[in-house]
This record gives C-alpha cells, structure tokens and sequence, in this order.
C-alpha cells in the first residue's frame, strides 16, 4: 500500500502518535517503526552509564559545584558512552531545573537533546564537517546567544577526522569561548588530536566495559523485553563484543530476533560463528599430548562447520589465559574468565605446562592472528602453529639454566686444588686436530702411541710420565705469559672461540707441540673444538707468532681442576668482566654458541 505524502510525523518512544499537519488517513495503515536495543537503552542519566564510574563522578561534582568547564575532551573504544555523556552532560547545564546532576528527561529541553533536535545544542559529525570553511560558520555563530537555553553547546563527534587547517582555526576560540558557549568532542583516535587542542580541553578517558557490568545490563535489558537468555549466552555475547556495550546490545537484539523466547549458549554459538568449550579443551589436550595429528583434526573440524577460526583463535588465547592464571596462582575463581570451567580439568592441564610454555602459546597465536590477512592464510597459519606447539618441549626459564652453570661451576671448583698436572694429563683423554670422531686417546693409566706400523697400541705409565715431563720442559712463568697473548689475541680476532678457551690453560710448550687442558665439564667444548680445524690452525697460528716455533696443538681434557704447573694455582682470570658479560659468556659456553652483536 502507498502511503500518502507526510509533511511531519512523529513517533514517540512508548509508541503513541502524535500527528501535525498531516493529510487524512487511518494510524492503522501506517507501519510501526521500531527502534533498536541500542538506541532504546541508550542511558539518559549519570546513574544509566555503565562502567565508567569515575567520569561520572567527576562530572556530578563538578555540576555540583559549579565548576563545569568551556571544553570536555571524550575518548575510548566505540560503544562505550563518549557521546553519551555529552548529551547528558548538555541536558544537564540545560534542563529547565538545572543546571543539576540529575537531568528530569520530561521537559521540552530534555527531550529535544535526547532526539537530537535542539536548536541550541548542535551535534556536528567530524567526518562530513571537517573543513576550515565549517569551522569558520562555527566561529561566526558562538557570538550569538542561545534561543532558549542557558548554553549554546557543540558536540563534535569523531572530532580527529577535522584537518589540520581546521583545528588551527578553532584554536582561539576554543581557547577563549564567550561565556554561553561549551564544546563537547568525542573521538576514538586521541593520539590524531593536535596537542594544542587537548591542552584546551579537559579529557576523559572512556575505559572498556568489565564483562560482568555488560552481562548485568543485558539481563536488566531481556527482563524489560521479556525475553529468556542463559548466564553463560549472556557471558559469550559480552566477551564477543570485547567491552562495546553498544556492540552488545545490538547482539542481543539480534538473538531476540534469532531465537525464540530464551536465548541459549548454543543461539549465540550458532549465530556467532564461536565453538564450543569441547574444541577448545580437545585441541588444549592436543598440545600438552604432542599429538600434532589429533590438533589438525581439530582445526580441521572447525572449518568444516563454518566457524570463524578467527573467533575461534581468541576463544583458545583466553582459554590458555585461565591455564596460565592457574599454573601461576592456582584456582581462583575471581581471576578466571570463564570460571564455569571444570576445576580438575583447568588444574590437570596447568600442571602439565609451565608458565613459560603457555607464554609462548599466547604468543605465538597472537602472532599468527597479525600475519594472516585473510581466511586462506589464517587457516594455514593457524595448522603450522599448532603443529608447532605440539611438538615443543616445555620451556624452562633462563633463570633456572644460568643457575645450573653456576652450580656447575662450583663443583668443579671444589675439586682438589693440588691434583698433579703431569699425572692428570697422563690419564686424561688425548685428542689430535685431525680426528674428527672425537675418540679417546688416553685410558685409565696409560696413553694411545702410534706403532711404526700406523696402529694404536697401548703405552704403559711410563711413556705417559715422559710426555709429561716434556710438556713441563718449558718454565712456567713463561708458559703463563704465552697463555695470556694467545688469550687476547684471540679475544679480538674470534669472541666465540675465547669463551671456549677461557676456561682452559696452557698446560705444555714444547719445542714441537703446545698442550691445551680442559676441565672435565668442558668435554662438549674440547670436541667441538677438535672438529674445527679453521679454529685449530687459528690457535696454532698465533702460538707460532707468539713463540717463533711450529706448533702442532694438542687438545687433552683432565679429571680434576685445571691448575698450573708448579703453583698449584687456577688459571689466571685477570680479564675484568662484568655480570652481564659473565652471564653472557656462560651461556655462549654452554650453548657453544657466538655472539652476533
């Protein structure tokens, strides 16, 4: 049916018509417009703003006492009551009984703010006004006093999306409004705003709605619009909308629609795209189990149903945030964000991660959520990270290694200070440069010799004593000066091959062959060593430079400390190091490692 050409309607919010110069027809044939959740319950008072306590406060007192200012600045995420609070704050200096904290809503000021339609209080979209020549038109108007009302208010929306050339034109007079006048910005992008602007506003700043506060208000809203909705539906619809009151309320509104009657968890699943807490606890298990087949198969089955894998991924990061609430505090329902979990569940798997390890989930599922751009690339992502973490180990803080090294350290320094050097070597185990396979030349009280056939034959003690002495044919105050030039040679040529010899000492030099000792613990170092024969010739080169001789070095590793010679002392450790340079040393020891940078 057409209907015929209205020049006014109105309709007002209990539904009753109110009819001005309209042409003649039945109310009956004209269609009911309805009004969202959103709009509906939008607050119209200080005490209707959820979550934003503080503000509220401050503006009540400052109404109270008479100390509004000539300019508020509103920011924070969408839907969370920016402009809101400028409408109520505007009816409140206006209300035909204020200026008051508490707006009546009934007089013809209260209600024409409310619509949108005063005259006196102009609301100015930032986006589509945002030119030097609008600001301009605003200047010209602030000079002329209000129509009816005590303030002629400006509440500019969106205010960041104004230019450059604008803001300088509104600064003065933003600065030094006449005394009718108040500005009221609004904006989810304060870092856009000119810093001269913000200097001249008193700013607020809008937090996020608390999940329990939304869950509160959505209930209130079901009860008024007689619909049923489950707690856990509610909790699902306020983490959905991730502290956007508004973004809530439209959910709801769209469950109403959805469902018939009462809202159930498995509505808002269904219309939402989320899974259920069976995905996210089997995939969970998946991981702690290392079982990488079992996880794909989750991920696959997600997408299989149509779920959005990328409310999916934040449903497993909070998830593993109540892990790592409980693996570091233990059960507490106050701190968890589903709380309606399985207790022994939460628990068992928290023992099976440590807090490191579920860090590093976190971690890796956020980075995985930045790098896809779109469907295809997330679902891969998303299969590459859980296979990933499915085949790590748990990871064990920093703290807990450089502390094993520390502990290390001090057992091997708890040996025998005074152990023979020559007897140590003897029974040490040999290794030649060229031997790649790393086997021992040394057992228990003798030492591998090559036979004039080639082949490995077992020596006696004595031979071992007589390569002993030999290594102590050179005097040992000599022996230690060689040992330092090689050590700071080396330091400025290699780092890495430094941290590996620091521990070590120059324990022979003869006129053939230069012996270097390796304490026990650092077996893993004198085999790797023993396999680089660049590093190898390195040494040797700088023994020879050193000496003047032709040096053929020979790596051995003893039982006890290494000590000197004669003195029965440790090895000189002159070198000044700080903390932070011992600790990075021991890891570039322990790991055989190199410092890049």
């Amino acid at each position: 049916m057409r209907l015929p050409d209205l020049s006014w309607l109105q309709v007002c919010a209990e539904g009753k018509w109110i009819e001005e110069k309209c042409t003649a027809f039945s109310k009956d044939e004209v269609c009911m417009t309805y009004t969202v959740f959103a709009r509906k319950y939008r607050p119209q008072g200080f005490d209707e703003v959820v979550g934003q306590d503080a503000i509220v406060t401050t503006l009540k007192n400052a109404l109270k006492q008479g100390r509004v200012a000539h300019a508020y600045l509103f920011t924070g995420p969408r839907g969370v009551g920016k402009t809101s609070l400028a409408r109520i704050l505007a009816k409140a200096l206006n209300c035909q009984k204020g200026p008051t904290e508490k707006p009546c809503n009934k007089c013809d000021i209260c209600q024409s703010i409310s619509e949108g339609r005063d005259m006196d209080v102009l609301e100015i979209d930032g986006a589509s006004n945002r030119g030097i020549d609008e600001v301009r038109t605003i200047r010209g108007n602030v000079k002329y006093l209000p129509s009816r009302s005590r303030y002629k208010i400006y509440i500019l929306d969106e205010v960041h999306m104004l230019t450059r050339e604008a803001f300088n034109a509104l600064l003065k007079t933003l600065e030094e409004p006449p005394s009718h006048v108040k500005f009221f910005f609004a904006t989810t992008a304060p870092s856009k705003l000119p810093e001269t602007v913000q200097s001249r506003c008193q700013r607020f700043d809008l937090k996020n709605v608390l999940t329990a506060d939304i869950v509160k208000r959505l209930k209130q809203i079901a009860g008024k619009e007689g619909l049923e909705i489950e707690e856990e539906a509610a909790k699902a619809i306020a983490r959905y909308s991730k502290g956007g009151l508004r973004d809530a309320q439209s959910l709801l509104d769209q469950m109403g629609s959805y469902s018939e009657g009462k809202i159930t968890l498995a509505d808002v699943q269904g219309l939402l795209g989320t899974v259920g807490e069976e995905e996210v606890e089997a995939l969970v298990n998946s991981l702690i189990g290392k079982d990488a087949p079992a996880a794909l198969k989750v991920v696959h089955g997600i997408m299989d149903e149509g779920r959005d894998l990328d409310v999916f991924v934040d449903q497993l990061v909070w998830y593993l945030r109540d892990l790592f609430v409980v693996s570091t505090c233990g059960y507490n329902v106050e701190l968890l964000e589903n709380p309606w979990r399985e207790r022994e569940l939460l628990e068992r798997q928290a023992k099976e991660l440590t807090g490191d390890t579920i860090i590093y989930m976190i971690q890796a599922l956020t980075d995985m959520k930045r790098k896809a751009v779109d469907d295809l690339q997330e679902r891969i992502f998303l299969e590459m990270t859980v296979v990933k973490l499915a085949g790590m180990e748990n990871l064990e803080p920093l703290e807990n290694i450089l502390h094993r090294l520390e502990e290390l350290e001090k057992e091997v320094c708890r040996g025998a200070a005074g152990a023979a050097s020559a007897e140590s070597i003897g029974r040490s185990a040999r290794f030649q440069t060229g031997d790649p396979t790393g086997h021992s030349v040394a057992e228990a009280k003798g030492s591998y010799v090559k036979s004039g056939d080639g082949k490995r034959a077992v020596a006696g003690p004595d031979v071992a004593k007589g390569a002993a002495r030999a290594a102590r044919s050179q005097d040992v105050g000599d022996v230690k000066e060689v040992w330092k030039k090689l050590l700071n040679h080396v330091r400025g040529a290699r780092h890495n091959l430094w941290t590996s010899l620091k521990g070590c000492m120059l324990t022979g030099l003869g006129d053939e062959e230069a012996v270097i000792t390796f304490p026990k613990a650092r077996q893993f170092s004198m085999q790797s060593l023993g396999k680089k024969a660049e590093e190898i010739r390195l040494i040797e080169d700088c023994l020879g430079d050193i000496t003047g001789k032709k040096l053929r070095l020979k790596l051995v590793l003893s039982e006890g400390p290494v000590v000197t010679h004669e003195s029965g002392a440790a090895p000189d450790t002159s070198d000044d190091e700080s903390p932070c340079e011992s600790n990075v040393n021991k890891l570039v020891s322990f790991f055989e490692g190199e410092v890049l940078k």
